[in-house]
């Protein structure tokens, strides 16, 4: 991978000079068509000089509400060349959502999917550059994909001067706990995160990647790092079993990124390592696996899993739990590895620190997870008090609560948010959710704090039972007795089908606390 002399490189300088000279060699599959890296930077190359030619300046924003298309690494590439500020956007969010993001960015440009263009419409000017993908006659004030290449084409990628500390991305929070807010990286920043993708996780140009989830984002990175390695990324357009086997297979993948509701459906369809011998990583994070369900991927796959923790405020590589640690994890019998988050990447330092005083916890004990690392966003935009409470001295203060073995492993415990004070006592809610998913009959549990005129707060789990099993709540909370101090245990059972969850397939907690908090003034006890 040549940057030449400056480091890290700006986006432009790191994807322009990547992707030359890579000629005929495949960089993107879809089940519709396959791009070569020769197609891939000639036709970033024209978007990013029709953005240029349309006044993008650097730092401006670019939305793409985008699905699982080829077009969107094409564009996503082209915006950098552009030294535009890329902002992604999940295009299944709702209505309200996206025009949030939209209005809140002031987006300079937008590219989406057909089926957005009315609303779209509601919320962005004449001033502003707007695209549609699959459209064969645009909207009044439209462009097509097609039109803008045809446009921007020259062959060469626009010459654009682009300041490191500039914005380089502006991308928004999963909106868990309320209104997303837009965080902002700058240029060196995003550029050292796809630079440490390619160091912790070993891509390569013999790989061939598979990316399911949305692009908008940790995919989009792991098919970023899949290309700088030189490498090709298979596009799903979304999550489906028999068609991951079948691109598995076909393509001789050798990585693809799976959040664990994805593992859990592959799991429960059978598949084994025999169907997809090609399989080298499987790469999973975003939300918490189950012990015992990554024990049977691991039964079934082999120790071919890597774990990795980050946050929007810290793109995804805070710690990694590689394959060696699964590996090991199995010889010694040891699920509390298992359980961890792995060890801070390269360049990465973490503290545990009392939230309360803010002094360094020793091994062992809890407190809120600090990260210092040379891909920390850079601030929140339009919120200098928020900016301020969680990026204090360089040290981005994540809301999680974890602490760090002798070993320098780390484990996640929960979110500050998600402590349920009962009777001026603290009560971890995964505490809560490990004893109650030790039980054989239990696939899944969500432990909140509810209203509780006595306590404050008192706590509540929302269960979920294996296909096929049954158990009752005084069976459960006997289950329970021995495993949990008395305050720690269920005060009320709810037996649910599924849980809620976000696009992205985290758990929605925000959205559970809702129907029992909505009524009430305060969110705490």
């Amino acid at each position: 991978m040549d940057t030449g002399s400056e480091f890290p490189p700006t986006l432009p300088t790191l994807f322009s000079r990547t992707l030359r000279g890579r000629s005929d060699r495949t960089a993107l599959i879809s089940s519709r068509e396959t791009l070569s890296y020769e197609a891939l930077d000639r036709r970033s190359n024209a978007l990013a000089n029709a953005l240029v030619d349309a006044g993008i300046e650097p730092g401006d924003r670019v939305a793409t509400a985008l699905s699982n298309r080829l077009e969107t690494p094409v564009v996503d590439i082209a915006i950098y060349k552009a030294g535009g500020a890329r902002l992604p956007i999940n295009p299944s969010l709702s209505t309200r959502e996206i025009t949030h993001m939209l209005t809140d960015s002031a987006a300079d440009a937008i590219f989406c999917e057909p089926p957005l263009v009315p609303d779209i419409n509601e919320v962005t000017t004449d001033n502003s550059l707007r695209c549609v993908a699959d459209a064969a006659g645009p909207p009044d004030g439209w462009h097509t994909l097609a039109d803008l290449e045809q446009r921007g084409e020259s062959g060469m990628a626009p010459a654009v001067t682009v300041d490191p500390d500039s914005i380089g991305g502006h991308f928004y929070t999963g909106g868990t706990t309320g209104e997303p807010k837009g965080v902002l990286y700058s240029q060196s920043c995003l550029s050292a995160n796809l630079i440490a993708h390619l160091a912790q996780l070993g891509f390569s140009e013999s790989d061939t990647g598979l990316v399911s989830t949305p692009l908008s984002h940790s995919g989009g990175t792991f098919l970023q790092s899949g290309l700088l390695a030189g490498g090709t990324v298979c596009v799903q357009r979304g999550f489906d079993v028999e068609q991951l086997v079948e691109v598995v297979t076909n393509h001789d993948v050798t990585w693809t990124f799976l959040v664990p509701t994805m593992l859990y459906r592959l799991l429960d369809a059978g598949v084994t390592g025999d169907d997809v011998p090609s399989l080298e990583r499987i790469l999973y994070g975003a939300a918490p696996m189950q012990s015992d369900r990554l024990r049977e991927a691991i039964d079934r796959f082999g120790p071919i899993f890597v774990q990795f923790y980050g946050q929007t405020e810290v793109p995804n590589l805070i710690t990694t739990l590689d394959r060696r640690d699964h590996a090991r994890a199995v010889e010694n019998g040891d699920d509390r590895l298992l359980r961890s988050a792995g060890r801070p990447c390269p360049f990465v330092d973490i503290r545990i620190v009392d939230p309360t005083t803010g002094k360094e916890q020793p091994a062992g004990k809890r407190g809120e997870i600090t990260v210092s690392s040379p891909y920390s966003f850079d601030r929140y935009h339009g919120r200098p008090d928020e900016t301020e409470q969680v990026l204090r001295d360089g040290w981005v203060h994540t809301g999680d609560i974890g602490k760090l073995d002798a070993d320098g492993y780390l484990y996640l415990l929960d979110r500050l948010h998600n402590v349920i004070v009962t009777g001026g006592l603290n009560v971890y809610s995964s505490d809560v959710e490990t004893v109650l998913g030790d039980h054989p009959a239990v696939a899944d549990v969500a432990v909140i704090g509810v209203p509780h005129e006595e306590w404050g707060e008192a706590v509540h789990a929302l269960v979920v039972t294996h296909d096929g099993e049954s158990i009752d709540e005084s069976a459960l909370l006997e289950f329970a007795d021995d495993r949990l101090a008395g305050y720690k245990k269920p005060k009320s059972l709810e037996f649910v089908d599924e849980l809620p969850t976000t696009p992205l397939g985290k758990l929605d907690k925000q959205s559970i606390r809702d129907r029992y908090w909505d009524d009430r003034d305060r969110r705490i006890g």
